[in-house]
This record gives C-alpha cells, structure tokens and sequence, in this order.
C-alpha cells in the first residue's frame, strides 16, 4: 500500500472527500491539518509558494504530490476501487462530482466566504432558492434512473460519498428530505462503519 499523506487546513470543507473516500477504503493515510489562514495567516503566507498552484489540500503519495481537491478525491476512488468498475462507470461517477462542485463553485463558496452582508443574503437565497432545489432535483432523477440505490453500477463510488457530503454540510439539512432517494443515500453513507467511525473519531471543526 502506498504511503499517503493529505496536507489540508483543520477543517473539513476541500478535503473532506478525499478524507472519507481513504475511510471508507480502510485505507492508513497521514492526515495533516495546519492551522486556518483565519488563524495563521504568517504561517499560510509561508507555506502558499511552496504549494504546486498556490493552495491546498495536497495529496503526497510515496513522496510525489499532487494537488487539486478534485483531483485527489478522484485518485483516491481510483486507487481504492470506488471509481466505478468500467471506464463509463467511472464517467458516471464523474458527472455526479462535476455536478455537486458546480454548484458548490456558483453560490455555496461564494456565500460561506461572502464578507458584504446585503451580498451574502442574496447568495443565500439564490442557492436556496435556485440552485440547491435544482442541483437536488436532478440528482435524485439520476439516481432514480440508475436503480435508485447508488450512483453508479449499483454499488457505492465516491459519487455517493461526494453528495452524502455535501448534503450533510448543508446550512439547512431538512431541505434533503424532500428528495427521498437523495436523503435515503445519504442516510446509507452516513451509516457504513467506516464513514461512521471517521465522523465519529474526526477532529471536531467549524467548517
């Protein structure tokens, strides 16, 4: 097994999936956590240059890195046998996180980090109202069609776990519950042992 060591600020948010991906896996990584920018900006400010683009997580295995939080989930799912067992399973599974982080780039990022309040109300209400309903929507008409199970193959990707994270880290969680499918899934993920004992066991964090 390859030596892995994820490299991410003390919170959740980017590196979360991979995080859950190598739980799920049963797989030994070094999971290494510096302090937030909010909390050490010196200590950011000198480590950002040495990074391949400017920002984390970074992903070393066997001493060669990588960076990209996209990237590192989905060589994770690769390597540990949750991309899907065919190359258009593995596209499948791709459409699902492409979906899930285009909506986390539109409104969701853009919202948490949001310093104007009257700016910060209305992303809020734009995800809420616009982009969360449909992001959610299609989903749960993807899983349907799939078998209404999982994503992809009948059997768990990191797809599934991508979406159970970005529903459990909702503002609103309730609003899940109008998507059955979804909400069963995400149910599912959350109650496999080893996701289970990792946000069990998990430094508890803000975001």
């Amino acid at each position: 097994m390859p030596a892995i060591k994820l490299t991410y600020f003390d919170l959740r948010a980017r590196a979360e999936p991979a995080r859950l991906i190598l739980a799920q896996a049963g797989a030994k990584f070094e999971d290494i956590r510096i302090p937030a920018p909010w909390d050490d900006m010196e200590g950011w400010q000198k480590m950002k240059p040495t990074t391949p683009y400017g920002q984390i997580p970074l992903l070393e295995v066997d001493g060669e890195v990588i960076s990209e939080s996209v990237a590192i989930a989905r060589y994770c799912a690769r390597e540990f046998g949750l991309a899907g067992k065919t190359t258009f399973e593995s596209a499948q599974a791709d459409e699902i996180v492409d979906a899930v982080q285009g909506a986390i780039e539109k409104q969701y990022v853009a919202y948490l980090f949001e310093k104007d309040e009257a700016r910060k109300t209305d992303l809020q209400k734009a995800f809420n109202e616009s982009v969360l309903p449909t992001l959610l929507g299609n989903l749960e008409k993807r899983l349907c069609s799939r078998g209404g199970d999982f994503f992809v193959g009948g059997a768990l990707t990191w797809a599934d776990i991508v979406t159970y994270q970005f529903c459990v880290e909702l503002p609103d969680k309730t609003v899940v519950e109008k998507y059955p499918k979804i909400s069963a899934l995400v149910a599912k993920v959350g109650e496999l042992p080893n996701i289970k004992a990792w946000v069990a066991s998990r430094p508890k964090t803000t975001l």
